[in-house]
């Protein structure tokens, strides 16, 4: 049997293991005494994937009564503003073995958040005004109030141009939680379950999985999630081909009686271990105060005992990142992307191991470690990604790649969504506006980097989160049962009059009628070009540089008037934006006046009333 070294990271003296089910658990250095978490060098976690090792672990599970099942039939709808995402909110048996494949117990929530924080790389923008100017080296970023932070505090210089945080709490401590965490969710429940707020708001559009988070939270902690002021999940992986362990620790808003915690956590005490552990069957529970409770496999009481007065030691990237942390922020999630690919078939149902595995590779091979946090404001939407780099890559490098990738999203998103063919309109222009979104959240990402550590960061309008969670709910819906190697179908062409006036200009003299709701400039431009017969064609560029987006909302209505009486009541809202007709292609084009005298056009003559 083949020996592994471990360096201590005290002191670098190596600690040799020749059992492979050591990995992952804590081990003391044989010079120092020094306690830390045993983790293969650099590159043989895939190694060992490679390699299959089988064995039987015990794990502790949520239950068996609520797996996602897998893609939903043809012809499935979404009523009004939820979707048909296969999730079975009913109440699980917590805490039972489980079996490979069986089950995948509330972890399916999981897949849902990081559809809206990392494939989502920041934002569905629906509503949003104009994008912050962007500065070289960056991706969109933005200068915020010179001299201070988030507290009104002053900043380092490098931290001047990076939009403030909304938050300015103590790092996420993982207390209670064994060794070995390789993936972690911490969130605050009792902000987000707040009623009439944006919590609900953005749960609400979550559709069934917003239910299903709620049902789990329930069944898992005894509690409802009113009532829970922070609250950690934590995966720790186990052998290699058996499902990682889960542990859970809740901190109450309001302190409870002794008896009432006693009755939540259950069991038969056990006081072997320095501290009283409850065991119930597979799991184990301790009471840290009369706020904070903590379950785990009863094969890591020794380490819920001893996480009691001292944090258990952690895998160096994850401890690196949790001091990066903000425990105000309302949701984030902490995880090593090799791990979640390692254990992907656990994690996630089937149907959605290809996104899992294609979100871990937009990380490519430069992330060690992984945090995505955000935060609901009543202004605004804030997301912040943290990426800890593997010691082969240069941060400069990191960053490079990240804002590349984060450019290249939208049309590759644009040219995945082709494939789709939603039925209803709603969700069809929904999606439809997806990569558009992303594009504009693109140009609001910020990028900023320091020792071992690159972050994107994207603050929105707070109209963003409900829009980020419904679209990311029914792109996600209609891709179970879209066949991405299908070639797209290209709808007909709408059929012209055949008397057509000749000129751009009397086509525009046809009368119609608008009635816009927030329509993106975009479409607003679409409808009269389609009600018109007219191409109009908009000058992203041209928009750009003025400070305007193609997303500005436009909200009017209008009986039976000229086309041109529409145009006016968009372009008196910006001083700068006009049109330009070109008779010979028989279209129109949206610019600025800048950019039209550069290229010694003449704008269009429109009455703006």
């Amino acid at each position: 049997m083949s020996v592994i070294s471990i360096p201590c990271p005290a002191c670098g003296q190596a600690l040799k293991i020749r059992d492979r089910n050591l990995l992952g658990r804590k081990g003391k250095c044989p010079k120092c005494s020094h306690s830390f978490v045993l983790e293969e060098p650099t590159g043989a976690a895939l190694q060992l994937a490679a390699s299959g090792a089988q064995g039987a672990a015990t794990a502790w599970t949520p239950g068996p009564g609520a797996a996602f099942p897998e893609a939903p039939a043809q012809g499935s709808s979404i009523p009004q503003a939820t979707a048909s995402i296969p999730i079975a909110p009913t109440a699980v048996e917590p805490f039972r073995r489980r079996r490979k494949n069986s089950r995948r117990g509330w972890v399916n929530a999981l897949v849902g958040l990081m559809i809206l924080g990392i494939v989502g790389g920041g934002g569905y923008y629906m509503y949003t005004t104009s994008p912050p100017p962007t500065k070289k080296g960056s991706v969109g970023k933005q200068a915020s109030k010179p001299g201070t932070g988030s507290s009104g505090k002053p900043v380092s210089e490098e931290e001047q141009d990076l939009a403030a945080s909304p938050t300015d709490g103590k790092p996420i401590s993982l207390e209670l939680v064994p060794a070995g965490a390789r993936t972690i969710v911490h969130f605050r429940p009792a902000d987000l379950w707040v009623a009439d707020s944006r919590g609900e708001e953005f749960r609400f559009c979550l559709g069934p999985l917003g239910e299903f988070v709620d049902a789990q939270i329930k069944t898992l902690c005894k509690r409802p999630p009113a009532d829970i002021e922070e609250l950690i999940f934590a995966w720790i992986p186990g052998q290699r081909g058996t499902p990682p362990d889960m542990a859970v620790v809740v901190r109450l808003k309001n302190d409870a009686k002794k008896s009432e915690l006693l009755d939540l956590v259950g069991g038969q005490v056990d006081e072997s271990h320095g501290h009283a552990v409850y065991i119930d069957g597979e799991r184990a529970g301790v009471i840290a105060n009369l706020r904070t409770f903590a379950f785990a496999p009863a094969t890591m009481a020794a380490d819920l005992a001893n996480s009691v007065t001292q944090a258990n030691p952690q895998p160096t990237g994850i401890e690196a990142l949790l001091e990066k942390t903000d425990r105000q922020r309302h949701l984030t999630i902490l995880f090593e992307p090799t791990a979640l690919l390692l254990d992907g078939e656990f994690m996630v149902p089937t149907n959605a191991l290809p996104f899992l595995t294609q979100a871990m590779d937009w990380f490519g091979d430069d992330a060690e470690t992984v945090a995505w946090s955000a935060h609901l404001d009543d202004d605004r939407f804030f997301s912040e990604i943290s990426v800890r780099n593997l010691t082969t890559v240069s941060t400069s490098t990191l960053e490079e790649r990240l804002r590349s990738r984060v450019e290249a999203l939208p049309k590759e998103l644009a040219d995945a969504f082709r494939a789709m063919q939603p039925r209803e309109q709603g969700r069809r222009q929904i999606i439809g506006r997806f990569p558009a979104m992303m594009k504009i959240a693109a140009m609001a990402t910020q990028t900023d980097r320091g020792t071992r550590l690159v972050r994107l960061i994207t603050p929105m309008p707070d109209r963003a989160a409900p829009n980020l969670a419904l679209g990311s709910l029914f792109a996600w819906d209609e891709s179970t049962r879209t066949d991405f190697n299908r070639k797209p179908v290209t709808p007909p062409a709408s059929t012209k009059p055949t008397n057509l006036p000749a000129t751009i200009a009397e086509r525009l003299q046809k009368k119609i009628d608008i009635d816009f709701r927030r329509t993106p400039l975009q479409e607003a431009f679409a409808f009269v070009a389609e009600e018109t017969f007219v191409t109009i064609d908009i000058d992203g560029d041209a928009l750009k540089l003025a400070g305007y987006t193609q997303n500005m909302p436009q909200t009017f209505k209008l009986d039976q008037v000229p086309a041109t009486e529409a145009l006016a009541n968009i372009l008196k809202n910006y001083d700068k934006m006009c049109i330009v007709v070109d008779e010979a292609k028989k279209m129109a084009i949206v610019m600025t006046y800048p950019v039209a005298e550069q290229k010694g056009l003449k704008p269009f003559p429109i009455e703006i009333k």
